[in-house]
């Protein structure tokens, strides 16, 4: 299956927004901000609840937000973003971690390892950036103990790539807590933040999910010895009661991995249109 037609079968088990009501609602929007080329303050809004939280239905606000916080966040401007290309990743390296593995279960509940539940999303998401062109490595493949040390060795011998570890989260003893969460450790590289931001909010945008937010300086192994651009992503919560269904669930596990691998492609047409110095 080609990149688009992956990414189109996957949007359709998103939920269907009111968008004859809306537009509607919206039709008054500033013309000016609407003429700007890649930019539709209609979709931006429909498509950003919070962002329409604080600006209302107001165009220059939403492009105010869309050219300071939303390209960097990987937020798309307009209907024409949500085409992918199936050369969209075309010469681009990505290395997958499924966390934990072999002894190392990860959380445990109700039966379910974390273990199994990061590699069946790794594996959803190695298949959709193949099919965008991608060359993928994985730190393991399979149900084996991976080393903390080879994961972030197996980084830093790979300098042109990027690095994304997937896990789960747990709380002890509180089922009500959930939602996603991301690290990065953007002292050693700085496009670390950049790329953790369009990773995670393309996964919140995908799932739907809470966010509890994107820590840039942060001490896991995995992002703190890594060189290269570079986010470990919590997934959710195996200990919440909402979360667990979703989380085991192989269509959630199919948004989760669309999510990070628009992330992968948002950040890879955003850097490259950077000039260096």
């Amino acid at each position: 299956m080609s990149c688009s037609k992956m990414f189109s079968c996957i949007r359709k088990v998103l939920p269907v927004l009111g968008i004859v009501f809306l537009f509607v609602l919206l039709c008054p929007l500033n013309a000016k901000a609407a003429q700007i080329a890649g930019f539709d303050p209609v979709y931006y809004l429909i498509h950003n609840p919070d962002v329409a939280a604080v600006y209302g239905w107001d165009a220059q606000g939403a492009l105010s937000h869309y050219l300071t916080y939303g390209m960097a966040e990987g937020r798309r401007g307009c209907a024409a973003e949500d085409e992918i290309k199936d050369d969209a990743l075309s010469g681009f390296t990505v290395i997958l971690d499924a966390g934990h593995g072999g002894r190392d279960p990860g959380c445990v509940r109700n039966g379910v390892y974390e273990k199994n539940v990061n590699l069946s999303i790794v594996l959803k998401l190695k298949t959709i950036l193949e099919s965008c062109g991608a060359t993928v490595l994985l730190t393991r493949s399979d149900d084996s103990f991976v080393s903390l040390e080879y994961r972030y060795t197996f980084e830093n011998l790979n300098p042109e790539a990027v690095f994304v570890s997937v896990h789960c989260n747990a709380l002890s003893g509180n089922t009500n807590i959930s939602g996603m969460s991301a690290y990065c450790h953007a002292a050693n590289n700085s496009d670390s933040a950049l790329f953790a931001s369009c990773v995670y909010e393309n996964a919140l945008y995908a799932t739907g999910a809470t966010g509890r937010g994107l820590k840039t300086m942060s001490d896991l192994k995995v992002v703190y010895y890594s060189y290269i651009p570079s986010v470990l992503i919590e997934t959710g919560y195996l200990s919440s009661s909402e979360e667990f269904p979703l989380l085991t669930s192989p269509e959630y596990q199919d948004l989760i991995a669309a999510g990070i691998a628009r992330g992968i492609i948002n950040y890879q047409s955003i850097s490259s249109s950077i000039p260096t110095m």
